[in-house]
């Protein structure tokens, strides 16, 4: 599955982060709803705290998940691990593949 990056930024990170970890733009591991650590990207390398890091903002990224996620489902993030949102408003991102039950393909909007 190959990723398609429209936009990527960079942050300090605040903490240690794994490839593929949803991230705030503070380098925290992102939590919807949680000041100061709403999703902004996902990391696309691991990374210790201070470091400087790419994560990505907008396009399809692959991500490892628990087997819950379906196509279709909306995303919001909880301690930077991708979980499905109950409700529309707290939204980051849109599954738009699940080619194993231990990954998924995230459309970040």
């Amino acid at each position: 599955m190959a990723q398609h990056n429209t936009l990527s930024k960079k942050v300090t990170l605040s903490e240690n982060v794994k490839k593929g970890h949803i991230v705030s733009f503070s380098g925290h591991l992102a939590t919807t709803g949680t000041v100061g650590k709403e999703p902004a990207g996902v990391a696309m390398y691991d990374g210790s705290a201070g470091d400087l890091a790419a994560i990505m903002c907008i396009g399809l990224i692959h991500v490892t998940q628990d087997g819950t996620l379906a196509l279709g489902d909306g995303i919001k993030a909880v301690a930077g691990e991708p979980v499905k949102a109950v409700t529309a408003d707290p939204v980051f991102a849109t599954v738009s593949e699940v080619p194993s039950v231990n990954s998924a393909e995230l459309l970040l909007k």
